[in-house]
C-alpha cells in the first residue's frame, strides 16, 4: 500500500510541475509585452521609421493589454 502512495504522489506532482511552469511562462511573456510596449511608445519618430512603424500603428500596439499577443 505504501509503495502505491508513492506512485500515486510522483504521478500527482508532474501536473503541478507542469502547472508552475505554465504561469511561470505566461507571467514572461506578459512581463516582455508591458516592457517592449512601454519601449516601443518611447522611441523617436525616426526609428519608428527604421523598423517600418507608423504613429497608428504604434497607439493600437500600445493599447493593447500586456496579456494580448
Amino acid at each position: 500500500m505504501n509503495n502505491t502512495a508513492q506512485t500515486c504522489g510522483r504521478w500527482a506532482s508532474k501536473p503541478r510541475q507542469r502547472l508552475v511552469q505554465y504561469i511561470f511562462s505566461k507571467l514572461a511573456v506578459w512581463r516582455k509585452n508591458y516592457r517592449t510596449r512601454r519601449h516601443l511608445s518611447d522611441l523617436p519618430e525616426h526609428l519608428l521609421d527604421d523598423i517600418g512603424y507608423n504613429e497608428s500603428e504604434v497607439q493600437k500596439e500600445i493599447q493593447k493589454p500586456f496579456w494580448r499577443d
